[in-house]
């Protein structure tokens, strides 16, 4: 057979293998890489004047615990395509630009039980530099695909992928009925030392044996649940505790006297215990090397389950 005769035999060939096999459907890829049963719930929050904030909440849907990467979160920095688009509502329904977040989070896996959910947030002003002139203007339209094709999560069925907020809105802060009576009363309870302002951290005062005590420091972690929940409505269930003996050393390294504190190995010694909600660990006597050490800890509590 002459070299030309035969490369186009060969390309005949190759043309009709491919076409005798189906084509790879959107079924078929999902049972590769299957999506994970967990319902995205999106909620639009103000937290404060003019500024507007999402709220993603995931749930275990499933009758089986899920373990999870927060590393693959919505709300944590990708390197890849983003979840969200945001649109102008004018006549070309034109895109606004958006800086999602860059860079990359540690790994860290959540195991959640069945109708458990973790959450956070994704602050749109930031992300959307124009997004208060677009509002202003025109109106802006925020929306995401159900499913996701850039996350292996599922929508919550009924739950809304698209988010409104009208031309002109006048960005006044959501309001709340907190009872400041019942709120005082649960910080006496879980020794409140102070919420830093724009953090959703409280720093307790709180000793080496309750450290020790699971039983007690769960105890006590389920108050602070109830009071971050009734006290800090606009908190998701993403938030810090810091431990300390003592109140004169409660605050950030960067704070007054702190840096001081710990070149002389004070602060060290009062920062007995640190909780995260999101990652549902505690890590107590995080600067003591031989006491160190980290303890899985779910507040989560089923709606049969007693809140008090």
């Amino acid at each position: 057979m002459k070299p030309f005769h035969y490369l186009r035999y060969m390309v005949v060939v190759w043309v009709l293998t491919i076409l005798s096999f189906p084509p790879l459907t959107w079924a078929e890829d999902e049972e590769e890489n299957p999506r994970m049963p967990l319902a995205m719930e999106v909620f639009l929050k103000k937290p404060g004047h003019h500024l507007y904030e999402l709220h993603v909440h995931l749930t275990n849907i499933s009758d089986e615990p899920v373990n999870v990467d927060v590393r693959d979160m919505p709300w944590n920095p990708t390197d890849g395509p983003t979840w969200l688009s945001a649109f102008r509502m004018d006549a070309q329904h034109s895109p606004v630009k958006q800086y999602p977040p860059l860079g990359r989070f540690g790994s860290r896996m959540v195991r959640l039980v069945p109708g458990e959910s973790i959450q956070d947030r994704v602050a749109l002003n930031p992300r959307f530099p124009s997004l208060l002139n677009d509002i202003a203007q025109a109106g802006v339209q925020l929306q995401w695909d159900c499913p996701l094709s850039s996350l292996k999560f599922v929508c919550k069925p009924g739950s809304p992928n698209t988010i409104t907020i009208p031309k002109n809105d006048p960005g006044k802060p959501d309001v709340y009925a907190i009872d400041q009576k019942a709120c005082l009363a649960l910080e006496d309870r879980i020794d409140l030392i102070t919420v830093p302002q724009d953090h959703e951290v409280l720093f307790l005062l709180a000793s080496e044996s309750i450290m020790t005590d699971l039983e007690k420091m769960k105890s006590l972690l389920l108050q602070v649940d109830d009071y971050v929940q009734r006290c800090h409505p606009t908190w998701t269930n993403s938030w810090g505790v810091s431990f300390f003996t003592d109140e004169k050393f409660a605050g950030f390294l960067s704070e007054g006297e702190n840096k001081r504190y710990f070149e002389q190995g004070l602060w060290q010694q009062a920062n007995i215990g640190q909780y995260s909600s999101q990652i549902r660990t505690l890590f107590r006597f995080p600067w003591i090397k031989k006491r160190a050490d980290t303890v899985y800890l779910s507040l989560y509590r089923s709606s049969q389950q007693d809140h008090s």
